[in-house]
């Protein structure tokens, strides 16, 4: 036999061979289909998750313990006609300072080392956790930016259904009824009007939950009118109505309670409505002390790394015309 040719029988050295050898060895219990195990190597993520006011509002950089906002109110005389001998009245505005404090949001990640040695062949185990983490961590900041209140937890930011609530006649009733209904335009454009700033519909963000938008686009195809695109940062591109785009959000739920002789979003749970939010990014923004931020924890013990996710940050309102909520939309109705 020449010693440069391989023999038939040495199937070890052939991959065909060996990749059938291997199928035989893994018999279905019925019939007789031979199955090949496969594992996917990419771990999935099992979330449905909307991070749209996260991912589109502006961030700032912020000192201090919390971002401070002067406010005026209008003066009572702007300003008269007059001869020229009559001396102007004197009137100033009214100045008023709203403070935003950081809050810190924080999480955690504890990978056991035989865990990254055994799973290898999923590629760096701690950081594919940390993938993970982080879409979780952002999940909790969605939640807080769409409802947060300091007074149900004080270590929490505000979110725009809090602020924005709390500013007399920048809440809209679509309906008077506490219940909800299908979605008005009339009072969608109400509430854009009511925002600071609306005529320049680039800088305006039009948050709602999914079924929010599927209210939506219903009122408009009743009315033979159909969204547009726009594109905004980060290179999205998503609907938008009258030029302001359309985004979705978990962090506006359809539970809310809704008075509608408030009008006012009540309570975030424990309801049967949902809401559309609409800012101007100009007024409404976060304010980052800490950006986050990753860092290993120092090792205490050989069998495991842990591994922090932090920032400290608030939600902005600057101006209290920045925003409106639109309350009083029934999501059973999609």
């Amino acid at each position: 036999m020449n010693p440069n040719e391989r023999p038939e029988w040495i199937g070890d050295f052939d991959p065909a061979r060996r990749e059938a050898f291997q199928r035989s060895l893994t018999v279905g219990t019925t019939g007789t289909v031979l199955l090949q195990v496969s594992i996917s190597k990419a771990v999935q993520l099992v979330s449905n998750r909307q991070l749209g006011i996260t991912s589109t509002l502006p961030r700032r950089p912020g000192t201090g313990d919390a971002f401070y906002s002067q406010r005026r109110a209008v003066a009572t005389t702007g300003g008269a006609w007059s001869d020229d001998t009559t001396e102007p009245t004197e009137s100033e505005g009214t100045y008023t300072q709203a403070s935003f404090p950081f809050k810190t949001l924080i999480g955690r990640i504890k990978v056991t080392r035989k865990l990254i040695a055994t799973g290898r062949s999923y590629g760096d185990v701690l950081a594919t956790e940390l993938v993970g983490k982080a879409e979780d961590f952002q999940q909790d900041l969605e939640t807080a930016s769409g409802q947060g209140n300091t007074a149900a937890d004080t270590n929490q930011i505000n979110g725009l259904l809090t602020l924005i609530g709390a500013v007399s006649g920048q809440t809209v009733a679509n309906t008077t009824a506490n219940g909800g209904d299908a979605l008005v335009l009339a009072k969608l454009d109400k509430t854009i009007n009511a925002v600071k700033g609306s005529a320049n519909k680039a800088s305006l963000r039009i948050y709602c939950s999914q079924a929010g938008h599927r209210l939506l686009n219903n009122a408009l195809q009743a009315q033979q009118r159909f969204d547009k695109v726009t594109e905004i940062d980060g290179g999205f591109v998503v609907e938008s109505y009258q030029g302001a785009p359309i985004i979705e959000t978990n962090g506006i739920p359809d539970t809310l309670t809704f008075n509608a002789a408030s009008p006012k979003v009540t309570h975030f749970t424990a309801g049967a409505t949902t809401a559309i939010v609409v800012v101007n990014t100009m007024y409404v923004f976060y304010c980052e002390l800490t950006p986050t931020t990753v860092l290993p924890l120092a090792k205490k013990s050989s069998q495991y790394d842990e591994v922090d996710m932090f920032n400290d940050i608030t939600l902005v309102l600057d101006n209290t015309k920045g925003g409106a909520i639109l309350g009083g939309l029934d999501p059973s109705l999609v």
